[in-house]
């Protein structure tokens, strides 16, 4: 279903975009290089993994409201050390490391979000006027069990027998997919989805300038950037399209969180939803919002990993129609940021146009294609 869709809506951005040359992801089975092993003047991140080296910086620049220029050199000159904010900032890193290490047992929870909140120089002073925290509050509502909660929303899709009568579509959309360096210039694409019961997905989008696919076969994931290299994403982005190409994944909330805990009511725009904590067996934990009235899940959140703290990655579902079978999917997507690897101040919008339901699609369609370097334009 959906969750399934927008992940296979985002995972190009990930390795396919054309700022794909900065993941330089390992296959499953090599090891993870570390970043001193790919990248050059490193002092203070030197055992990071090399591929969430990147990620870890564009949650730094959201974190204190600045660009990258703010501490690198102009023209993107990475190894140079030009700057003082440079040298700041390594002490910066440095002082949360050992924080973390000494009073949180390696533990991320200071982050530079913690003093910074997106500004450049913390505010070191309490912001009047405090609120009001004498007041008493009443208590809330009494907070239905999770599984109530997902009952709920699978009736509000259709009901599980509807759910299972569909076991293939074709997807029609818009997106404007981010690509150049961070993922900050979004370019208009349009999108096609193959996706067939029970784990098989294959996307093509196609702008201007460029083709990328990205799919899964069955057994993993893969992408194909612009000069039509292969490659695989890495184990915890493995684990993460796993569970979304599950063609009946709302059907196994459940089996995939094991731990699945309410954590109360809050508002998006003006809905409320319930807030859920799906805990997996394996890879990250996920918060669900499912709104209190319809049951319709409204948004999706999670945190990826990086050296710099977790770096927040949220979905928004709306606009619910009957694709034809009696089950509703949400026809809008919106992303914030982008993709879970790009800048935090990006954004993106996936526009369904047209789905066809339980059309004939042969397996071979979602074979892993072989990798072959082609010339890009210049």
């Amino acid at each position: 279903m959906y969750p399934r869709l927008i992940y296979a809506l985002a995972a190009a951005l990930l390795l396919t975009a054309v700022h794909a040359r900065a993941q330089q992801a390992a296959q499953p089975s090599q090891p993870v290089k570390r970043a001193d092993e790919v990248y050059k003047n490193l002092k203070v991140l030197q055992a990071t993994p090399a591929d969430s080296l990147n990620q870890g910086m564009h949650l730094i620049s959201g974190e204190l409201g600045v660009d990258c220029e703010y501490c690198h050199a102009e023209k993107m000159d990475w190894v140079a050390d030009e700057k003082k904010t440079k040298d700041t900032a390594r002490d910066m890193m440095t002082m949360m490391m050992e924080l973390n290490r000494r009073f949180f047992k390696g533990e991320q929870v200071i982050t530079c979000y913690t003093c910074h909140k997106g500004q450049p120089i913390p505010v070191s002073t309490v912001v009047l006027p405090v609120g009001d925290y004498l007041t008493e509050k009443e208590p809330g509502p009494a907070l239905p069990p999770a599984g109530q909660i997902i009952s709920k929303y699978i009736a509000a899709l259709g009901g599980e027998q509807n759910l299972k009568k569909v076991t293939s579509r074709i997807i029609t959309a818009q997106q404007d997919i981010p690509t150049g360096p961070g993922g900050t210039i979004p370019t208009p694409a349009q999108i096609e989805i193959y996706q067939k019961a029970p784990n098989l997905m294959l996307r093509i989008a196609k702008t201007k300038e460029v083709t990328l696919q990205n799919g899964y076969d069955g057994k993993g994931a893969w992408t194909q950037d612009v000069r039509g290299r292969v490659n695989s994403p890495i184990e915890l982005e493995q684990i993460r399209e796993r569970r979304a190409n599950d063609f009946y994944e709302p059907l196994n909330i459940a089996k995939e969180y094991p731990k699945l805990k309410v954590e109360g009511i809050e508002k998006i725009g003006a809905n409320e939803v319930y807030v859920v904590l799906g805990e997996p067996a394996e890879g990250l934990p996920m918060r669900m919002y499912f709104d209190t009235k319809s049951g319709l899940l409204l948004r999706k959140y999670a945190g990826v990993p990086t050296h710099s703290g977790p770096s927040p990655y949220q979905i928004d579902y709306s606009d619910y129609r009957d694709a034809g079978h009696g089950v509703k999917v949400p026809y809008r997507i919106h992303m914030e940021p982008a993709g879970p690897r790009t800048e935090l101040p990006t954004h993106s919008t996936i526009r369904i146009t047209r789905i066809q339901e339980n059309v004939a699609i042969e397996d071979a369609k979602f074979v892993r294609p072989v990798s072959k370097e082609r010339p890009t334009k210049q």
